[in-house]
């Protein structure tokens, strides 16, 4: 990856902002089962119960970015650049993990605009977000197994509401690979 545009990292700026916002949001409320360390320390040197903290590591790391890109080596920059990509991608799993724990403690949904993420023209990113909705459909597919067995009233009602997730699920994942196929026919 050659060095990053003053607009990409604006764009990585702004999307961190938001994320920081919604950690903070989340930190707020009190969840049951809360992680006491989010992420894996190989992806952050950080061990904290607030996502906000994660974010804000991502954030200094952008900052550095910013300042030093222009002096590191090629290498150098992209090992940064993909160590923050890594991260975003790990954080915006989290609000996702956690938007999921909530609805299943009976909370209210809480709708995250991290999830509709911003598309960058980077097919990296593209391909990262087919793989999640992708394990999203295989996790769909094996609640749906489940509730197959639940021959309920509730059990009917559940497995429609799956069929209703999985649609959409669907369709998120046509317009990923669409989205995938326009960007590389542009490249040919």
């Amino acid at each position: 990856m050659s060095q990053l545009s003053a607009a990409q990292l604006q764009r990585l700026e702004q999307q961190l902002q938001q994320l920081w916002h919604q950690a903070s949001e989340l930190d707020r409320q009190l969840q049951p089962g809360k992680p006491q360390h989010w992420f894996d320390s190989s992806l952050f040197s950080v061990h904290s119960p607030y996502l906000a903290d994660y974010v804000a590591q991502s954030q200094r790391h952008l900052a550095h970015l910013r300042a030093q890109g222009s002096q590191l080596s090629a290498a150098a920059q992209q090992r940064l650049t993909e160590r923050l990509q890594q991260q975003i991608d790990a954080l915006l799993r989290a609000f996702v993990n956690s938007s999921t724990r909530q609805k299943h403690s009976g909370r209210p949904q809480q709708r995250t605009k991290a999830v509709v993420q911003q598309l960058s023209a980077s097919s990296q990113q593209l391909y990262q977000q087919l793989s999640e909705y992708q394990q999203f459909e295989s996790r769909l597919k094996d609640m749906l197994q489940l509730a197959e067995r639940d021959q309920t009233a509730e059990g009917t009602a559940r497995r429609l509401a799956l069929h209703a997730r999985l649609g959409r699920c669907r369709r998120a994942i046509d317009e990923v690979e669409q989205q995938i196929q326009r960007l590389e026919s542009g490249r040919a």
